[in-house]
């Protein structure tokens, strides 16, 4: 039979095993401090924290909750993992004396040795009569997450604190002390350094700052990003793996082993206070209420690091002695934390300056150069003066000698057959061209120039360098020639140790996550929305006058929308020396421009919205003309457009140095919420952001590579870097000629053609080798026509009876002559 069916479908149910439906604390959190952490029973009695201690959030199924003996048994049955609780903490601006309260905002301005998402906030967060909430979100045993709840309003007590300011409710800054010395060789742990120590009161709330850089832009300085490493390389804030220094004022120990246990609950816990908070507060005596930093330092990382100065200042104490002093800047700034301040931190600064005096057993300070060995029977000296890694990516170093001996240093001689010659051990397969550049005219110890060039271009240089150079003496009453007239002995071996590698095209790496920047020249283009794209007019060349306009946008790819703001902070402006490429990448210790390096030749900090009264306006007495969008006059159109901001600067003072100098212009900015944007709170939604772009001279646009198409997060991947070149064409048809760096040699005054002028400078060659080519068509024919007429002189003279051969000669000869004059043509 037919079966006949009178519905035609079925609704099945599926009970699950695993619920995944949101998860929940059985009760909301409580905020008490920490030194009440193990009676949390006690809190609720005395509700204000005191200050200077931190609060802990503690949820309903931790087993420190003081009803854990209800809800603990609902924590297990609903299988709550309360070790993946995710913390949030919101911090409100004491009340005011008539009661109005401000609203409570997200706590989120992380600092290098805290974390505003843990189950314990700092102290440095909140102050006296401050208002502190914590929310807690719940996960289940398998990493789901459930929902959040919030804990009661906590009031941070007025009355009791632990170092509490010498008039209740003021903050601001006590007097330091700071010591310098040299410890001698007679110390056990740090002989012959120099020690620092600073000493500095501690009030509730407080966060001390050291540096011997000038501190400013604290949310920036304090936060995890790597500019705090490169420009306070000789500060507190750097963490002890942080420290590009042998010694620094952060160590790798988490307590202080002058104290026996713990004076105070949790003092050095690393659960729940992370250990880069415990090695910060290691330095803080509670008890006494005191900071005490110190630091070890030799005299040459207190010069190349710390921004030390030595000054002789003409002090001789007699005949036979002399003292320098050793000044070191020291700047001091006491902290604290403010949710209405203006990038969330209020500041009071001090400096002070560091003297330490040395004397000499000599009242001259002479270095000499790199000797020869002291069993040679002739000596000499020699100078590296120069170093740099020439078009080719080949080694070129120059060098200075001083024979100190009668005579002077030759290439070859004829009385020998050894010549001058430069190898590495290091790369044996490597050869160099030496050659002698300039000698002065005297038998005297002359000084010499030389200079060496790889015959081939490796990756990296580095290693040692033997300079074999032929010593030629002369007789004391020889009078100096140009030929030198002297007898060669035996070479001198100069060791010069080299640290050269060669630098790869600057990318900008994570450093610009998800960020595109540009140079452009057209302003309407900068204006623009960005809708027909800037990849046309990103790439070109500026002349000298023009305006550079620069642009940093969100990739639109991201699809934003009108939920974030992008906002240009700071731009810096820089120069290598000797051919060096800034890259940002702190990991190697490079930042770009941000940090003084003795690899740049100029740095300049254009533009600082926070502090426009640390800007440079000018290179020498040429303006920068530098303005941001939001101050330019019509551009509020680039203003209002979500997420895209940019800036200007006239290109004049980029031609203030040689052709051939590249320069880079490193931009930081902010992505942030737009509503935390209009609060000018300096909060940020997401990290500091950093860019770099180059200009050079005479760069051919170069195609988008490949890795653009890479760039987001999940490959570690920012934003290429666009590249822009100088026109300098305009000065060479001009006949101007380039005002010189300090650093160029007036050896060689001629500019380096770019690479549009090259076409220009081709135009004669081309003319000569035409006219050199019609000159040998001419005298090829000529040959020809002379032969021709000798070979029918001779035919004419041939008997009757060779006709037939005559025309067969005149046959191949006729062939002949269109062998040559289409040769000739071909000439």
């Amino acid at each position: 039979m037919v079966a006949e069916t009178q519905m035609n479908k079925a609704i099945i149910y599926i009970e699950e095993v695993d619920s995944v439906a949101d998860v929940t604390f059985p009760a909301v959190p409580q905020v008490v401090s920490l030194l009440m952490y193990d009676d949390t029973a006690r809190a609720k009695e005395s509700p204000h924290p005191p200050t200077g201690y931190p609060v802990v959030c503690v949820t309903a199924c931790n087993p420190k909750y003081s009803e854990f003996d209800k809800t603990g048994s609902i924590c297990a049955a609903e299988s709550i993992n309360d070790t993946l609780t995710q913390y949030r903490w919101l911090v409100s601006a004491p009340s005011g004396s008539d009661g109005v309260s401000s609203p409570l905002r997200e706590v989120d301005t992380n600092t290098f040795f805290t974390n505003t998402k843990s189950v314990a906030l700092d102290s440095i967060y909140f102050q006296a009569g401050s208002r502190v909430q914590c929310a807690a979100r719940a996960f289940n045993a398998n990493g789901h997450a459930g929902l959040e709840l919030s804990s009661p309003i906590a009031v941070i007590s007025r009355e009791e604190g632990l170092c509490q300011p010498r008039i209740p409710g003021t903050i601001g800054a006590e007097p330091f002390s700071a010591k310098i010395r040299y410890t001698g060789p007679v110390d056990p742990d740090y002989p012959n350094l120099i020690k620092l120590t600073v000493t500095m009161p501690h009030m509730d709330g407080m966060l001390p700052v050291i540096s011997t850089r000038p501190l400013s832009n604290f949310e920036l300085t304090l936060s995890p990003d790597g500019t705090r490493v490169g420009n306070h390389r000789c500060s507190n804030l750097l963490d002890y793996n942080e420290v590009p220094t042998r010694h620094g004022f952060l160590t790798d120990s988490t307590k202080n082993p002058e104290i026996i246990g713990e004076t105070s609950p949790y003092q050095y816990s690393p659960a729940l206070r992370s250990a880069n908070s415990l090695r910060f507060y290691r330095n803080l005596h509670l008890e006494a209420c005191l900071w005490e930093f110190h630091s070890y330092y030799d005299l040459s990382e207190l010069l190349s690091d710390c921004g030390g100065s030595i000054g002789t200042d003409g002090q001789v104490l007699n005949l036979v002695q002399s003292y320098v002093t050793l000044r070191v800047p020291l700047f001091v700034s006491y902290v604290f934390h403010s949710p209405v301040a203006v990038g969330g931190w209020q500041h009071f600064d001090l400096q002070s300056e560091l003297r330490l005096t040395f004397v000499y057993d000599t009242a001259i300070l002479w270095q000499d150069g790199i000797g020869s060995p002291p069993e040679a029977e002739l000596q000499g000296a020699m100078y590296p003066t120069s170093m740099r890694i020439n078009g080719d990516g080949r080694l070129v170093v120059n060098f200075k000698t001083e024979a100190r001996f009668r005579g002077q240093f030759v290439m070859s001689h004829p009385g020998t057959s050894l010549s001058s010659m430069v190898m590495s051990p290091d790369h044996p397969g490597l050869t160099f061209t030496l050659s002698l550049v300039r000698t002065e005219p005297t038998y005297n110890q002359p000084m010499q120039q030389w200079s060496f060039v790889s015959d081939f271009a490796v990756r990296d240089y580095s290693g040692t360098y033997t300079v074999k150079l032929i010593p030629c003496s002369a007789s004391p009453n020889r009078e100096y020639s140009l030929s030198p007239v002297c007898h060669p002995r035996e070479p001198l071996t100069f060791d010069m140790d080299i640290r050269f590698q060669q630098v790869s095209d600057p990318v900008a790496a994570e450093f610009s996550l998800n960020t595109q920047m540009f140079l452009l020249s057209k302003r309407e283009l900068w204006l623009s929305d960005g809708s027909m794209g800037f990849s046309e007019g990103a790439d070109v060349a500026f002349s000298e006058g023009s305006q550079i306009y620069g642009r940093v946008m969100v990739d639109p790819v991201q699809n934003l929308g009108e939920s974030f703001t992008c906002s240009i902070e700071k731009v810096f402006l820089c120069t290598g020396a000797d051919g060096y490429v800034p890259k940002y990448n702190p990991t190697n210790k490079e930042y770009g421009c941000l940090a003084d390096a003795p690899s740049l030749l100029y740095r300049f900090k254009i533009l600082d919205k926070a502090q426009p009264e640390t800007q440079a306006t000018a290179f020498g007495d040429v303006r920068f003309e530098a303005t941001l969008a939001m101050d330019a006059p019509g551009a509020l159109t680039l203003v209002q457009q979500a997420g895209s901001d940019g800036f200007s600067l006239s290109s004049t003072p980029l031609f203030q140095v040689a052709a051939g100098r590249e320069w880079f212009i490193h931009t930081i900015y902010t992505v942030r919420s737009r509503e935390n944007a209009h609060r000018n709170m300096g909060k940020r939604s997401l990290e500091y952001r950093h860019s770099v772009s180059t200009a050079g001279a005479g760069r051919v646009r170069r195609e988008v590579p490949d890795e653009v198409q890479d760039i987001g997060p999940d490959n570690d991947k920012g934003t290429n870097i666009q590249h822009v070149a100088l026109d300098r064409s305009s000065r060479q048809r001009g006949g101007q000629r380039q005002p010189w760096a300090h650093d160029e040699p007036l050896e060689h005054p001629l500019v380096e053609s770019s690479g549009k002028a090259s076409g220009a400078t081709g135009l004669p060659v081309m003319v000569g080798l035409g006219g050199l080519a019609l000159l040998l068509c001419l005298v090829v024919i000529v040959i020809a026509l002379l032969v021709r007429r000798k070979r029918r002189a001779r035919a004419e003279k041939l008997p009757p009876y060779s006709s037939s051969s005559c025309s067969a000669y005149q046959g191949s000869r006729s062939s002949r002559e269109t062998v040559s004059t289409g040769s000739g043509s071909e000439v």
